[in-house]
């Protein structure tokens, strides 16, 4: 135990090793539906299912453990869900670009990145974005991780028709224990009771077992798939392609701006955000990128999940580590965790998405120039399915209002680097 005491500074942070676990175990279960939904969107561009199961838990695990033992934070790290659709769904399936070279090209970030991160620019470049634009990344998350998991509990469903989103089933039973799952967490946390996400996980599958609307796996245990269709499955050749150069430019973008707002984010909601070790977890992460590509996934970082263990206490990087180990150990139990409902996880990215956005009460609502930019930004985000998309646009709508306001004070030379680099993001942007 000291050794861990000497490693994190448990003590000095405020924290118990109890506590860490608890919030490794509570981020672990929130995260679990990655086991899943990864490998699927993988699978869709082309790499094989089972072997992208391994893969998903083996990056997690050791992307987890740079943020931990380098930057000594809470964030446990994986690959971007929204990353791997627009790489499945964009640049694989409607552009026809291989994965192979799309790997390449979020390897070739990674290096840039680390490059960046090394030469404090893009520490830098952090510290230099509107306080505004910040608050718009980690309210903006949050919203969107309420739409989302409003629509995997059922209560919000897409629809063909001329609206958007219709009313869920409120009678189907999988609704209705999402309902009572999400009620049953708010419960315990008001309570005070860090295991609350764990607690109310396990209660709703059991019910769910109950209520048969899913079934006992057949064996709790499983031999770990092989990896090596997946590894090193990338194609730096095909970045020679001249017409791969726009995408190249918009997968940077995402690239950039997905993990760097991912950091700020969740260090902004923990009140870090003027906490040199985000450097160390840029660190962390610009490795992390380098590294996920080349075993056969997609862009990896500091994970928004982290939240429900962050909410349960964890403040140093054991909580990271212990995300990591799990990942690793669950492979194992590959049939229980594959059980686990939607509505089950669902209702703790509700809680999380409702903790980020009470961060809302730190902008001034009563100046137009800066609350425009800060609801434009996060209705993008969630109207479009884009984070990157809301991103840019507030990087384009803030530096333009304030200009035409004269109130240039406001901004400095990156609000216009990025001003540029938005104008060519949508320029080139594959719609």
């Amino acid at each position: 135990m000291k050794i861990l005491e000497q490693i994190f500074k448990i003590k000095e942070n405020n924290s118990t090793i109890k506590t860490e676990l608890t919030a490794g175990l509570t981020t672990f279960f929130t995260m679990s539906y990655l086991f899943i939904l990864s490998p699927k969107l993988l699978e869709n561009a082309g790499l094989e299912f089972t072997s992208s199961i391994t893969v998903t838990a083996l990056v997690v695990f050791i992307c987890s453990i740079l943020m931990a033992f380098i930057a000594n934070k809470p964030y446990a790290a994986a690959p971007f869900l929204g990353e791997t659709a627009f790489i499945s769904y964009t640049v694989v399936n409607t552009l026809g670009f291989s994965i192979k070279t799309a790997l390449a090209a979020i390897a070739l970030c990674g290096v840039i990145l680390f490059i960046m991160t090394l030469t404090n620019s893009r520490a830098y470049i952090a510290d230099k974005i509107p306080e505004n634009i910040k608050i718009s990344f980690c309210c903006g998350l949050g919203l969107f991780f309420i739409f989302i998991a409003l629509r995997d509990m059922g209560i919000v469903n897409f629809t063909a028709k001329n609206i958007p989103l219709e009313i869920g089933n409120f009678t189907q039973i999988s609704v209705i224990l999402g309902l009572f799952c999400f009620i049953l967490l708010i419960s315990l946390a008001k309570k005070g009771l860090s295991s609350a996400v764990i607690i109310s996980m396990a209660v709703t599958t059991i019910l769910g077992i109950i209520f048969k609307d899913i079934q006992f796996p057949q064996h709790i245990v499983s031999t770990p798939y092989g990896i090596t269709s997946s590894l090193f499955q990338t194609d730096f050749t095909g970045l020679l392609n001249k017409n791969f150069i726009p995408v190249l430019f918009v997968i940077f973008i995402l690239v950039n701006i997905d993990t760097t707002g991912a950091i700020i984010g969740l260090s902004y909601k923990t009140d870090e955000e003027k906490n040199t070790n985000n450097k160390k977890a840029m660190l962390a992460d610009s490795m992390s990128v380098i590294i996920a590509p080349l075993m056969g996934t997609t862009t990896p970082g500091a994970y928004l999940d982290s939240m429900t263990g962050i909410s349960a206490g964890g403040k140093t990087g054991l909580t990271a580590a212990i995300v990591g180990i799990l990942f690793l150990f669950g492979l194992i139990f590959t049939p229980i965790i594959m059980i686990i409902p939607s509505y089950a996880y669902a209702p703790a990215l509700l809680y999380v998405g409702i903790l980020m956005t009470t961060i809302i009460t730190k902008i001034d609502f009563n100046d137009i120039t800066e609350t425009a930019p800060f609801i434009i930004s996060i209705c993008i985000m969630i109207f479009t399915y884009n984070i990157g998309a809301g991103i840019m646009a507030a990087f384009i709508i803030y530096p333009l209002i304030q200009l035409l306001c004269r109130q240039k004070s406001k901004t400095n030379i990156i609000s216009w680097i990025m001003f540029v680099l938005s104008i060519i993001f949508f320029t080139i942007y594959p719609y």
